[in-house]
């Protein structure tokens, strides 16, 4: 059994292949064939920025690719794609499937164009698996969530069967150095998106594997009240027994459905948190409205939204003018200070209390009282 200790070897760079089992190549790309997977490393990985340092500096060797043989005698790159294919297209800028004028032109001025690349063999795929783990969970080179996600499904899978679903989260918590919860939620996280991509993302315009935003999906199912909305208990042994594919379909279409406009729904990912507040099952009324074409805001203003917006402003004007009283003896020149101003606020605020107290009164049945 190889590992990144053992000995570094160089191999012809035609001798080398790609991982299509890369958790970060989308699953559509892997379905298809190589150039296809050319063709998104160049336009999603920056290979086009490591192509230029490479050619200027070389291939640095302390950093070997981490390869295992196929049954066709190839080396399959599973650690180290992205720089593969940056020599490869070094080494042959024709066979650039986009941007080909760029990349001749990186290739053709280059100071290095290596034609055999620094890899260490390994025996098996599993035996890669614990250190990119390290490398890119929690390591120096971190993968996007969905990535993550992805990535330790595979870890998950190789566990043993007889293991409770706790067990396998704590064993994979301690591999990555991670905490259990963290690893059982991107692990639900990830089934769902299983479940969206085999009802191929509900029909959404331009939506794809490619397109979803994963960790904006990942932030939204783990707040209480969307994750209830869907059906989803991610404490659960199998948090999507009671999955409702409708409503999960309504989430993916919120947060994700572009409009003519190009907005969705929901909208910024900060915004994840009234959508949250609207799917609050005490508050029917904001999630019909919202339903039926509402806006979020206005959606948002049917829950006890408003009642935390005038808590918290009211105690932020009250902090302010403390400390704007604490200030006042220190003044230079009274004209400094905005009397009008000042008459607003007093004003504002008396008007304010005069309401509050009427509409507690008539909340309360009682009368009123000067």
């Amino acid at each position: 059994m190889a590992n990144k200790n053992d000995k570094i070897i160089e191999i012809p760079i035609g001798n080398l292949v790609y991982d299509i089992e890369n958790p970060r190549i989308p699953q559509s790309i892997k379905q298809e064939n190589e150039v296809s997977v050319l063709e998104w490393m160049i336009n999603k990985e920056n290979v086009i920025d490591l192509m230029y340092s490479i050619g200027e500096k070389g291939f640095f060797p302390g950093e070997p690719l981490l390869v295992i043989k196929n049954a066709a005698g190839k080396y399959v790159t599973v650690e180290g794609n992205r720089r593969y294919t940056a020599t490869y297209l070094l080494q042959y800028p024709d066979k650039a499937p986009v941007r080909k004028s760029t990349i001749q032109e990186i290739s053709d001025r280059a100071n290095h164009r290596p034609d055999r690349l620094p890899v260490v063999v390994f025996d098996s795929r599993e035996d890669i698996v614990d250190y990119l783990g390290y490398r890119h969970i929690t390591g120096v080179e971190p993968w996007d969530a969905l990535s993550k996600a992805r990535y330790l499904k595979l870890l998950y899978e190789r566990l043993d069967s007889s293991m409770t679903a706790a067990e396998k989260y704590n064993a994979l918590a301690r591999q990555i150095g991670s905490r259990p919860s963290y690893v059982r939620q991107i692990l639900v996280g990830g089934r769902l998106v299983d479940v969206i991509e085999g009802k191929d993302y509900f029909d959404i315009r331009e939506l794809s594997d490619q397109t979803f935003e994963f960790g904006s999906f990942y932030t939204a199912i783990v707040k209480p009240n969307i994750a209830q909305y869907i059906g989803l208990n991610i404490d659960d042994d199998d948090p999507l027994i009671n999955l409702n594919e409708e409503h999960l379909r309504n989430l993916v279409s919120w947060m994700f459905e572009k409009n003519g406009e190009n907005q969705t729904r929901v909208g910024e990912s900060r915004n994840l948190n009234r959508l949250n507040k609207i799917l609050d099952p005490r508050y029917s009324k904001a999630l019909t409205a919202f339903k039926s074409g509402t806006t979020l805001s206005a959606a948002a203003e049917l829950t006890d939204e408003a009642d935390e917006i005038v808590s918290k402003k009211i105690s932020e004007s009250l902090d302010a003018i403390k400390i704007a009283w604490s200030y006042f003896p220190s003044i230079k020149e009274c004209d400094s200070i905005d009397q009008e101003q000042l008459k607003d606020i007093n004003k504002t605020a008396a008007a304010f209390y005069k309401a509050l107290v009427a509409k507690m009164t008539s909340e309360s049945g009682l009368e009123d009282v000067d």
